[in-house]
């Protein structure tokens, strides 16, 4: 049986999507390095790296809090969803405090995740994180992640070409890579979620209250 052009192009798109992700694993960092729980520089955990900071809140507040998270860690998705609402509540949306997200990829489906969300522009970006930790369950978990990181990027009206362009970005790769590597060879960085308030060190899981207090003892 002869495949017409259409089916046969369907098929290479497909095998360009599923492979896309399968060689996103090559790229993560073997090795971790042991956590460090002595405070660090300030100024230096808040200085950006290459790419743009995706940050919540004002630049200009008072305190500056640095969150290294992976999209498929659960309690960084217990955060997002149960957390952050109260702390943007009670610190971000007052302008007491900034909340600066950076990317530290457990395993090639969260590098994934990340380099579709900044594929995409400005409050896209922050939009497709907050559903991809809302909806963690469903692709996360997935038997295939592909098809379901799909169905997710196409809501933010990225249709199948630009999703295995996206995914085969290997400039856009090495550098949300980078983002978490400059946490573990700078900061000490180990797992998530790991978030710095000021110079001061926090792992795990939070309450917004306790973060609240951490934030408001800079001030």
């Amino acid at each position: 049986m002869t495949l017409s052009h259409s089916s046969s192009h369907l098929d290479r798109r497909r095998l360009l999507i599923g492979s896309a992700l399968a060689g996103l694993g090559a790229v993560l960092p073997g090795s971790v390095l042991a956590n460090d729980e002595s405070p660090v520089d300030p100024a230096a955990v808040q200085a950006s790296g290459d790419l743009p900071e995706l940050a919540y809140g004002d630049p200009s507040a008072p305190v500056t809090v640095v969150e290294y998270t992976s999209l498929t860690c659960g309690f960084c998705a217990e955060f997002h969803v149960g957390v952050l609402p109260e702390f943007k509540r009670t610190h971000i949306d007052t302008g007491r405090a900034r909340l600066v997200l950076r990317e530290f990829p457990l395993d090639p489906r969260s590098l994934a995740g990340f380099m579709l969300a900044r594929c995409l522009n400005g409050e896209a970006t922050l939009a497709m994180i907050d559903v991809l930790f809302r909806q963690q369950k469903t692709w996360a978990r997935a038997e295939n992640a592909s098809a379901a990181l799909l169905g997710i990027a196409q809501l933010s009206g990225m249709d199948r070409d630009a999703f295995a362009s996206c995914l085969s970005n290997k400039e856009l790769q090495a550098q949300v890579v980078e983002v978490q590597e400059r946490g573990r060879r700078e900061f000490g960085v180990s797992g998530t979620p790991t978030f710095f308030v000021g110079g001061q060190r926090q792992v795990g899981m939070i309450a917004a209250a306790d973060l609240g207090a951490l934030v408001d003892a800079q001030t």
